[in-house]
């Protein structure tokens, strides 16, 4: 069934209710900012499943659309320390327990549990979505580590893990232990974006900056990005009409340490930081750019293993932008298989500058690489294709628990 865009005022929601079957999801954090349970949501609800998240509460709303049969319950978890709050938050999941679900899923590891123990009472198939996963060796707070002690022992329960890339799903299920592999589903949009940029555009406009060519990199903003290395690298550039320009949340300190950077390498005029908007206004902004940069440098896991666990990268192939990606196997891999953009190191700005000169300063080049990125979102990545091995998996999770 082919998927009907939000953006365009249809909805999946209006299809014939059939069947409905009804999954509980838990999710500690603020689903608006997580693609993959946007994106999911529209699918399942397409697919004849209403859903409930469970969601922790944090203030903010980023307008985002959920389909009709979506109910999204901000739950304040109240506590003077971390670990209250979360125990708060597993108490009040635990009290909006429903018998009515078919399947239950935790989403990350502070998810897993009050899904897990929801599973128990309700007897119900348990699915653990691991979108960011958190190695043996990787120092967390106290708190965290006993979350993380109970992933270790609960995981491998689950009737289905989903991971986002496959060389980080080959760790996930040796850490777990897991019976049987994780499914593996790129967090990828749905579709192509519908515009060609103009809000990008408009927005340097207002800022009174004018580029001839953009490296954009949107979605959160912070240590690990590469971000100071790409501000030292222009200075390298091929031509001084060029910008960078960055979009995402991120902490003011580091937004002015970014700014002060900048300015001490002479290049203040040619680096812009936009503020932050909700998912579904992203699409209007990278399509307006010319190449993509999804750099990360290797602090964790889930920076090493980020090929198609990247949102951005996702979402740069579905606007026809070519990426600027660290050199690692898997991107490597699928750069030179797609043709659809170049490797740096992204601990080296003189790398940096050399990958950006190559597809900004080559017109062909560039126009061929962003066409191969979206041919092969739309043949391979979107969405609607990476999940489609979960929701058959899930719909027969579901007849499952129909029969108990």
């Amino acid at each position: 069934m082919p998927f009907n865009d939000p953006a365009s005022g249809g909805s999946v929601a209006d299809a014939p209710e059939l069947d409905w079957h009804f999954i509980q999801a838990v999710f500690y954090n603020n689903p608006d900012t997580y693609p993959p349970i946007i994106n999911s949501s529209w699918l399942l609800a397409q697919a004849g499943f209403r859903v409930e998240i469970l969601s922790r509460d944090d203030g903010k709303r980023w307008n985002v659309r959920y389909p009709g049969k979506t109910e999204i319950r901000r739950l304040s978890a109240k506590g003077t320390a971390s670990w209250r709050e979360y125990l708060s938050f597993v108490v009040k999941v635990l009290r909006c327990g429903n018998r009515d679900a078919s399947i239950f899923i935790g989403h990350d590891m502070h998810g897993l549990l009050p899904a897990w123990l929801l599973s128990k009472v309700y007897r119900r198939p348990l699915v653990y979505h691991c979108h960011d996963f958190a190695e043996a060796d990787r120092a967390l707070p106290v708190g965290s580590r006993m979350v993380r002690a109970f992933e270790r022992k609960f995981a491998k329960g689950a009737d289905l893990v989903v991971v986002p890339d496959a060389d980080r799903s080959v760790v996930v299920a040796s850490e777990l232990k897991l019976k049987q592999p994780p499914v593996v589903a790129a967090n990828s949009p749905l579709q192509s974006p519908a515009t060609t940029g103009e809000a990008l555009l408009k927005a340097l406009a207002d800022r009174e900056r004018h580029y001839e060519k953009i490296l954009f990199r949107q979605g959160s903003i912070g240590v690990g990005h590469a971000i100071e290395q790409t501000i030292r690298s222009i200075p390298n550039w091929g031509n001084n009409r060029w910008g960078f320009v960055i979009m995402g949340p991120a902490e003011p300190e580091y937004l002015a340490h970014l700014t002060a950077q900048a300015r001490a390498s002479g290049v203040e005029e040619r680096f812009v930081a936009l503020p932050p908007v909700g998912y579904d206004q992203v699409s209007k902004y990278t399509p307006g750019a010319d190449l993509g940069h999804a750099l990360y440098e290797p602090i964790h896991i889930n920076n090493v293993h980020i090929t198609t666990a990247s949102n951005k990268i996702m979402e740069y192939m579905a606007a026809g932008l070519p990426l600027l990606v660290s050199d690692t196997r898997s991107t490597r891999a699928l750069v030179e298989r797609y043709q659809c953009g170049v490797v740096v190191d992204e601990k080296s700005p003189e790398s940096i500058a050399v990958g950006v000169n190559e597809v900004l300063g080559d017109p062909g080049r560039l126009r061929s690489m962003g066409l191969k990125s979206q041919r092969a979102f739309k043949e391979d990545f979107c969405y609607p294709r990476q999940f489609a091995p979960i929701l058959s998996l899930l719909r027969r999770l579901a007849g499952k628990s129909k029969d108990r």
